[in-house]
């Protein structure tokens, strides 16, 4: 493989289409589709100076690019700093090939539809708990009090680590934000996140509960799959990303059916349309606005060439706005059909998808039955470097 000069590569960048916008600047975080929009129609692939990365967020040519895992690699990070890269050296998603598959078949034994099935019970309890408690309130937060009360009840339990849901949801949001290039909210969020690494290297087999998906990895490691290191750094990625995800798709939802009462009455005409709800919530969500890969050999993207080593940013988020690929992509549609990037795809696509999504049907399912309208008001954005949604807003059933 040739490797070029620096001037080279400058001039390489210099001829291809250029965004100079801060992607994880403030006002990108709360209103990001501007942005998106600029990134979309410059090209299929645009180098974006302030942050020294490519950036795609078109939707044919994320999904063709998270399908090529031989050139777009995730083992040396999917951040956007290296720091944060070097944390998550030794979990699923900072991984390729060989060790990518083994870890992630590991976890996937603790989150396959059978293995979370008879979980369903628990998981419908709670979510008649929190709408019937919901349905004697005035009013209440769309994402505290609703959105984050069935994953945080089922995560806690499931992980089966003895650490307060709060401390979980915590540690989950700064590991998100300290993906983002070395920026303010990186700096304020790495201790956080540096307490779940932390918390993580001191994990024994006596500090996790014997049936939880934390004892599985301990297992793997008793039977020579992984190290004892692995075994406890892979614990973040049943931590990290199976709060904030759903929790973000969940009040996504919730403020979609708000909004347009007749879309809320033909879902509860119609309860054969709830897993299309839910696909399509996690579609308009899209919590994870992107991971960046690393280029493992020099490449052409639509005439643009992308060197080894340089970094590119998958922008999920981007690319399930898509006006090329999906009609009238900012409209909630019960009739949608066809896949989105909301999960991620390819050989990286999210573990706990099966979860989620079944956490998300079986509030839809408790909600039909028991409200009849829902009211939403007042969001608050969140501003997070990796993560995108509501922070919070108000809502009322009836």
């Amino acid at each position: 493989m040739t490797v070029l000069s620096v001037s080279a590569r400058r001039a390489a960048r210099r001829d291809a289409p250029t965004v100079d916008v801060d992607l994880y600047g403030a006002s990108a975080l709360v209103d990001p589709q501007p942005v998106y929009r600029q990134i979309r129609d410059a090209g299929p692939v645009v180098w974006l100076p302030k942050h020294k990365v490519w950036a795609m967020g078109r939707f044919e040519d994320v999904r063709a690019a998270l399908r090529d895992d031989v050139t777009f690699r995730s083992g040396t990070g999917v951040a956007a700093n290296p720091v944060a890269n070097l944390l998550g050296r030794k979990t699923v998603l900072n991984s390729d090939d060989d060790r990518h598959s083994r870890r992630r078949r590991i976890l996937m034994e603790s989150l396959m539809s059978r293995a979370i099935r008879p979980s369903l019970p628990v998981l419908r309890d709670e979510a008649e708990a929190t709408v019937g408690r919901l349905l004697e309130r005035e009013s209440f937060d769309g994402i505290a009090d609703f959105a984050s009360r069935l994953p945080v009840a089922a995560v806690a339990d499931l992980v089966g680590v003895r650490v307060g849901p709060q401390q979980l949801l915590t540690w989950g949001a700064s590991t998100f934000d300290i993906l983002g290039p070395v920026n303010r909210r990186t700096l304020d969020a790495t201790p956080t996140a540096l307490g779940l690494f932390l918390y993580t290297t001191r994990l024994r087999r006596s500090r996790v509960t014997p049936d939880g998906w934390a004892a599985s990895v301990f297992d793997a490691a008793d039977r020579g799959e992984i190290s004892r290191s692995e075994a406890r750094t892979m614990v973040i990625d049943f931590v990290a990303p199976s709060l904030d995800t759903t929790i973000l798709a969940t009040g996504q939802l919730l403020w979609s059916l708000g909004r347009d009462p007749h879309l809320y009455a033909q879902l509860r005409a119609e309860p054969d349309l709830i897993p299309t709800a839910v696909v399509e919530a996690v579609r308009l969500a899209s919590p994870v606005r992107g991971f960046t890969r690393s280029v493992a050999h020099d490449t052409d993207i639509g005439g643009v060439r992308l060197h080894a080593g340089e970094r590119v940013v998958m922008l999920y988020a981007a690319a399930n706005m898509d006006e090329r690929h999906f009609d009238e992509p900012e409209t909630f549609s019960l009739h949608r059909r066809g896949s989105n990037l909301g999960w991620g795809h390819g050989m990286h696509t999210c573990v706990g998808m099966q979860l989620s999504k079944l956490e998300m049907q079986t509030l839809l399912q408790v909600l039909i039955t028991r409200v009849s309208t829902i009211e939403v008001s007042d969001p608050v954005h969140l501003s997070n470097n990796c993560l995108q949604g509501f922070d919070s807003f108000r809502a009322r059933f009836t």
